[in-house]
C-alpha cells in the first residue's frame, strides 16, 4: 500500500503540531517561575549581545532589527540557497551551465558560511527572551508566506486527469 504524497505531507504536519503542542504543555507545566526568559518588553538586565533592551523603544526598535534580518534570512534560505544547494548537492543535477565550477564553489560555500554565522547571532537572540524569539519566529512565517507564493507562481499546476492525458494514459 503507498501513502500518496499529500497524505504524508499531511500527516508530518500534524505531528509537528503534536509535537508543539506536547512540547508547549512541558514548558508550561514545569518552567521555573524566576526565569529571565519568560518575560515580555524591556527589562533592566534584558541585553541582547551587549546591547541593553532597558526602555520600550529600545525594545520596538530590536524587534525591528530583528524583523529585518528576519526577513532577509527568509528571502535567502527560500530563494537564493535552493538554487546554489540543488546545482550542488543533486545527484540528478550534472550538467551546469549558468555557473562556472569555481564561481559555484566560492558562491556555495560564502553563502553556507554567512548563513551559519548569522545562525549563530540569532540563537543568541533567541535564548535571551521567548519574546523576541516569538517575533522573530513570526515575522519569517509571514515574509515565507510571500516568497512561497513567488516561487509558486513560476509553477504550473494541473489535475491528475490533465497529466494522465498529457502521458497519455487515458
Amino acid at each position: 500500500m503507498t501513502i500518496s504524497n499529500k497524505r504524508k505531507v499531511i500527516f508530518c504536519i500534524i505531528g509537528n503540531y503534536a509535537i508543539a503542542i506536547l512540547i508547549s504543555i512541558m514548558v508550561v507545566v514545569f518552567r521555573d517561575p524566576n526565569s529571565k526568559y519568560f518575560r515580555f518588553g524591556p527589562h533592566p538586565d534584558l541585553i541582547i549581545i551587549s546591547i541593553l533592551i532597558d526602555t520600550w523603544p529600545k525594545w520596538w526598535g530590536a524587534i525591528v532589527f530583528l524583523g529585518f534580518i528576519k526577513g532577509c534570512e527568509v528571502l535567502i534560505k527560500e530563494l537564493g540557497s535552493p538554487i546554489l544547494g540543488f546545482r550542488v548537492y543533486n545527484p540528478d543535477c550534472i550538467i551546469i551551465s549558468d555557473f562556472t565550477k569555481n564561481e559555484l564553489n566560492i558562491l556555495t560555500n560564502a553563502m553556507w558560511f554567512v548563513n551559519s554565522f548569522r545562525a549563530v547571532l540569532m540563537v543568541v537572540v533567541s535564548v535571551t527572551q521567548v519574546d523576541l524569539a516569538f517575533a522573530g519566529m513570526l515575522i519569517s512565517e509571514v515574509v515565507s508566506i510571500f516568497t512561497v507564493r513567488i516561487l509558486l507562481n513560476e509553477k504550473k499546476f494541473i489535475t491528475s486527469e490533465e497529466a494522465m492525458v498529457d502521458m497519455d494514459i487515458v
